[in-house]
């Protein structure tokens, strides 16, 4: 039996540059689940996972900045002490925080 089966070639769409740089920011800065991103913006689950796993493992690593001989550094003050505290995501600044705290001696009685 000669039978010819004929398979139905699926086109291959290539997202745009927007629509990859709007998926990685919702799931990498907005924190919306890949699923739920990939259905507002109307591609598919595997798809969108390909891309933010693109993002993570090359766009993330070359935009990172910090040295790994000496990643933090601290200095005291002696009356007063200030930490700020930089949360960076993708090499751009997400939250930061500023906390002071006042140096007093506790003296045993």
């Amino acid at each position: 039996m000669n039978q010819t089966y004929l398979r139905s070639k699926r086109q291959y769409i290539k997202s745009s540059l927007q629509t990859r740089k709007l998926l990685a920011e919702l799931v990498l800065i907005q924190g919306l689940k890949i699923k739920n991103a990939a259905k507002r913006l109307q591609i598919k689950y595997a798809t969108a996972k390909s891309i933010i796993l693109y993002y993570k493992q090359n766009v993330i690593k070359k935009q990172q900045n910090c040295k790994p001989a000496k990643r933090c550094s601290y200095a005291s003050i002696k009356s007063a002490i200030s930490y700020t505290i930089v949360s960076k995501l993708a090499g751009q600044d997400v939250n930061s925080r500023c906390i002071h705290f006042l140096n007093m001696e506790v003296s045993k009685q």
